[in-house]
């Protein structure tokens, strides 16, 4: 089961809770409501959540392009090698 506290206007999830046993816990302010899901959270990364409550799920932004993981250190002691290198060069 997955609990979910989302907003009443834009159907957009701000919390989910899919520990049964604290479930609960959340204080809907002016606008949002909680509900129950017969659901898994969802396995997939997005930008933002919304719930769709006619089937019952949560869907994520369909235009969402996951971001690049870059190793930053390693680009950083690869410019380095290129900058000692044009310096030889001149």
């Amino acid at each position: 089961m997955l609990e979910v506290l989302y907003d009443t206007n834009t159907k957009e999830v701000r919390a989910w809770n899919a520990d049964d046993k604290v479930q609960g816990n959340f204080k809907p302010k002016v606008g949002q409501e909680v509900i129950i899901l017969p659901i898994s959270p969802p396995d997939f990364e997005s930008d933002w959540y919304k719930v769709d409550l006619a089937n019952k799920k949560v869907v994520g932004n369909p235009d969402y392009i996951r971001p690049i993981v870059r190793d930053l250190v390693a680009e950083i002691d690869e410019l380095k090698a290129e900058i000692a290198l044009l310096k030889k060069v001149q």
